[in-house]
């Protein structure tokens, strides 16, 4: 763990990931990006930020959006992805950081074996930050990261 940017790890991510929501016909943008300091591992967090980034493209239809969002405020840093996708219903929401977890038809028609979600829980606990998602059934969804605050030195 040494400190890194989250600011500057999510920016390179999202230029990862601008192919593909290319290809995919979704707009991804920018939107709030203040600097904000972590410790942590750098390649772990841009993982992180990749299968976030990785599922809202996936699940967003051609013409929508994504949104990433990096805010520092007196809670800690914390990273927004917010997608126009087709959302996660009720029922599902609770499950989707279970390994191997593919709630409903319209999600389980997607690549992957139901493990990125986890990773990301994972990883985000490696770095006592806590990750959630919500979402109104077909409505999109908000993942959130939220990192603890550095201590004052």
């Amino acid at each position: 763990m040494k400190r890194i940017f989250l600011d500057d790890v999510t920016s390179d991510a999202v230029s990862a990931a601008s192919a593909l929501a290319s290809r995919g016909g979704v707009t991804l943008s920018l939107d709030r990006f203040d600097e904000a300091p972590i410790d942590g591992d750098e390649a772990l967090v841009r993982q992180m930020v990749m299968i976030l980034l990785d599922n809202a493209i996936k699940f967003t239809p051609s013409g929508g959006s994504v949104t990433v969002s990096v805010t520092n405020g007196t809670q800690g840093p914390m990273l927004t992805v917010t997608d126009s996708g087709i959302g996660i219903a009720a029922e599902h929401i609770d499950h989707v950081f279970e390994r191997f977890y593919r709630g409903d038809v319209a999600r389980a028609r997607g690549d992957g074996a139901g493990l990125g979600l986890s990773i990301a829980q994972w990883i985000a606990g490696v770095h006592n930050a806590r990750i959630s998602l919500r979402s109104d059934g077909g409505r999109g969804t908000v993942g959130e990261v939220r990192f603890p605050p550095l201590a004052k030195q």
